[in-house]
């Protein structure tokens, strides 16, 4: 029935890109017949500086078309300069703006008379913040149809960038990380009440790899990712397939790579705190001609802890990990550019648990590489295409032995995924308000290993293929909307099709509306179908389900901006509802202890007999089991007080429910809200912020006894940590970061059961834990 569900649709929305590409195709047709003759082009250049004449860098320019409202948005060079070819002459606004100083805005006649000076005077101001996750195309958040939460370069350096990705998304609403600070576990992520394993992880809109089908529950380990080597991190709310495909039926976090802000830069940090804990990081680039690079190496270690001294296992392993990128872009003529983009990293950690043979030591290392190459043309002045290649690779490797004085060496696993994708996007303006974008895609995904999945010598493997296709309108100059598609044909799967329709509404000049709707899907990863894994650290076994169906989703945002005056305070809300059908869960099947029992339970279930289920074990398996609802409201602000403090907040109120049961979800917080404060005095060098962090209390855990629900409630608590930087002369500062200053932990910490036993921990924060760092930094202009 869901195979048939699903293709039932597909005919519909096959039909709709196709309507969608040959309407866009009819009217590319007859603009080039209509401009064959002769074609008129115009551009808008200059140059922004500040009122002493120094120039700015890295500004950001939109230039808006007066009648029709598209716009174009462009960073300005390294020498402040700026340039906007192939325009349709006519008259325009162009708006210059950069952190710390106020908007300014020119309304010129393309092709003007001479280049433009734009002067920026420094003035408290909320950032103009431009994004490219909403459509694949550089836009302005204010004018986005699709809700995104960013955090922006400016707010990084608010901590000097030495926070992990996992604890500045803290700051968004409607996410939740685990504490930075733990090490206890991965810091996945929850949007909107969605988890981790429905959450897509991007760097520069490429997937990040970490074998997450069968590691930690769908999680990728966001508190060992450096917000350093980045200039924005973004956020997508809600079902985002139509443009991402599967694993985007809750969001998708990306994280955009920073370019060189003058000809030469270099920053090098070494940080160390308690728990042994010691950072260093080495950041270059390069800004010259048609060319630029950046570079970073960065090592980190850490001692791990111990929550419960009493028993032979650790709560937080102790860990280092090596973290290294390398991202060149040449712009060979004007209308091509290529860009090449490697990361990687290494980490080793140790730890003990208590196994099935005793107490034992594991050893457990795992290492990536990515490779992404891009490249771009301006086909025409109205015609762009883009062609990616992309190659990841994870592998790991766990060993372990029983404790002292035994050391038996015990049988080791290893894990190893390999991606690749290659995709082509077009992007084509129609007329001054029409842009019709189309892709096409293939990806292949391949997992291996021992004591991991079902075959291991051969592995198993997806390919999927995509088409996708998006039409943007400017309705009126109030009125934008998008209506786009995408269908994924997977090797394991039916088609699946993912229709999205958005629409944004310039009520006033400061006050905009927004509202989306988008279906998500899912389809089974690889760990679910194949995985197979006996835990060499307990009496439990582990296997896949290839029979299973894949997740959808029905997701609505509706919600506003409001900008003041001079852009001195800006207000967010947005409503959302998502709507998951058969979400995939774990169960357990029972302790498997006879042959009989094992045939009788294969049989029930309709299980693979392959999977070679072992006796002595409780067996757990996949299904699609529950439908839910999260639903609920987000709020965020920012406000300018002064040129020297500004104050930020965000609040979510959460509703997410089992529909069939009616009961709450696990695991979710129903408040969940933010505040920080950031003090930087002109001149002084000094650079001060305290961040706030407040979670209500959650359901951590629930069981079923004799037909009645238990639920154990896990107590509200509250975040609060400190950052302070003070330059001791040119380019060399001293910092401190304080995390959980008031050393909140759980109040099961130290306490033991009637038993003897220690109390079960729902959350592990290590409490309060400080580092003391010194930067040194160099800009040649």
């Amino acid at each position: 029935m869901k195979r048939s569900r699903s293709l039932a649709g597909f005919g519909a929305v096959v039909l709709l890109v196709g309507v969608i590409v040959l309407v866009g195709g009819a009217q590319i047709a007859a603009q080039s017949n209509g401009s064959s003759g002769s074609r008129i082009e115009a551009a808008i250049s200059g140059v922004v500086r500040d009122p002493s004449g120094a120039i700015i860098p890295r500004s950001t320019i939109v230039i808006r078309h007066d009648s029709s409202r598209l716009e174009y948005v462009l960073d300005g060079n390294t020498d402040g300069s700026f340039a906007a070819t192939r325009l349709t002459p006519g008259r325009y606004i162009v708006t210059a703006s950069a952190p710390g100083f106020g908007i300014a805005t020119h309304t010129v006649e393309a092709p003007p008379a001479e280049a433009l000076t734009i002067t920026l005077s420094p003035a408290p101001v909320v950032e103009q913040v431009t994004v490219v996750s909403a459509s694949r195309q550089e836009e302005l958040r204010d004018t986005l149809n699709t809700r995104v939460d960013v955090i922006t370069r400016s707010r990084i350096e608010e901590t000097g960038g030495h926070e992990t990705v996992g604890e500045v998304l803290r700051e968004l609403p409607g996410v939740i990380t685990r504490r930075g600070s733990e090490t206890a576990g991965a810091a996945g992520e929850q949007i909107q009440g969605i988890d981790s394993r429905q959450v897509l992880v991007l760097v520069d809109g490429q997937p990040i790899v970490g074998a997450r089908g069968i590691k930690r529950g769908g999680v990728l380990n966001l508190d060992r990712q450096s917000t350093a080597r980045l200039e924005r991190v973004e956020v997508v709310k809600g079902a985002a397939s139509a443009l991402y495909g599967s694993e985007a039926l809750g969001g998708v976090i990306n994280l955009i790579t920073r370019e060189p802000s003058s000809p030469v830069d270099a920053t090098v940090a070494l940080s160390g705190g308690n728990l042994g804990a010691i950072g260093a990081r080495v950041d270059a680039g390069f800004n010259r001609d048609r060319t630029y690079g950046v570079f970073s190496v960065e090592r980190y270690e850490h001692d791990g802890f111990d929550l419960t001294p009493g028993t032979f296992d650790t709560t937080g392993a102790p860990y280092r990990r090596y973290d290294a990128l390398a991202k060149l872009h040449r712009q060979f003529r004007p209308s091509f550019s290529l860009a090449g983009l490697v990361t990687g990293y290494h980490n080793d950690t140790a730890g003990r648990s208590n196994g099935e043979l005793g107490p034992q030591e594991d050893d457990i290392r795992d290492q990536a590489l990515s490779v992404n190459l891009t490249g771009n043309w301006l086909v025409s002045r109205n015609t762009t295409l883009e062609a990616r290649g992309y190659f990841s690779s994870y592998s790991e490797e766990a060993a372990g032995r029983l404790a002292p004085p035994r050391s038996t060496p015990l049988e080791p696993g290893t894990l190893e995924q390999r991606f690749g994708k290659v995709d082509l996007t077009a992007a084509h303006t129609i007329g001054s308000r029409q842009m019709l974008q189309a892709g096409i895609e293939w990806s292949r995904d391949h997992y291996e290993g021992t004591n991991r999945v079902r075959d291991e010598a051969a592995g198993h493997e997806a390919d999927t293929t995509v088409l996708w296709a998006q039409h943007r309108w400017s309705v009126s100059s109030r009125l934008t909307t998008t209506v786009g598609a995408r269908v994924d044909r997977r090797s394991e799967f039916e088609t699946a099709v993912s229709p999205k329709v958005a629409a944004n509404l310039r009520v006033t000049d400061n006050l905009r509306a927004r509202g989306s709707y988008g279906r998500g899907f899912r389809a089974p990863d690889l760990g679910q179908l194949y995985y197979r894994f006996l835990s060499p650290s307990s009496f439990y076994q582990v296997i896949g389900n290839p029979a299973l169906a894949p997740e959808y989703a029905h997701s609505w945002q509706f919600g506003g901006e409001y900008t003041a005056p001079r852009r001195r305070a800006r207000l967010g809300v947005n409503v959302f509802r998502n709507d998951v059908r058969d979400l995939i869960e774990s169960v357990s099947l029972g302790f498997v202890a006879t042959p009989a029992q094992l045939s009788a339970l294969l049989a029930r279930e309709g299980l693979d007999p392959s999977f070679r289920p072992a006796f002595g074990r409780l067996l757990l398996t996949y299904r699609n089991l529950f439908d839910v609802v999260t639903q609920g409201v987000e709020l965020d602000t920012q406000a300018a007080l002064t040129s020297a403090i500004s104050l930020g907040g965000a609040y979510t109120y959460l509703s997410a429910r089992d529909t069939e049961t009616d009961l709450a979800l696990t695991g979710r917080h129903r408040h969940h809200g933010h505040v920080r404060v950031s003090w930087q005095p002109a001149q002084s060098g000094l650079r001060a912020s305290l961040r706030g962090t407040f979670f209500s209390s959650w359901i951590a855990t629930r069981a079923t006894t004799a037909g009645v629900v238990q639920d154990t409630v896990a107590p509200k608590f509250a975040l609060w940590d400190v950052f302070v930087s003070q330059r001791i002369t040119r380019g060399l500062s001293a910092f401190l970061t304080v995390d959980n200053l008031a050393d909140s932990q759980d109040p099961n910490t130290g306490v033991l059961l009637a038993t003897g036993a220690p109390a079960p921990i729902y959350r592990p924060d290590a409490g309060r834990t400080a580092r003391v760092g010194v930067q040194w930094s160099f800009s040649a202009r």
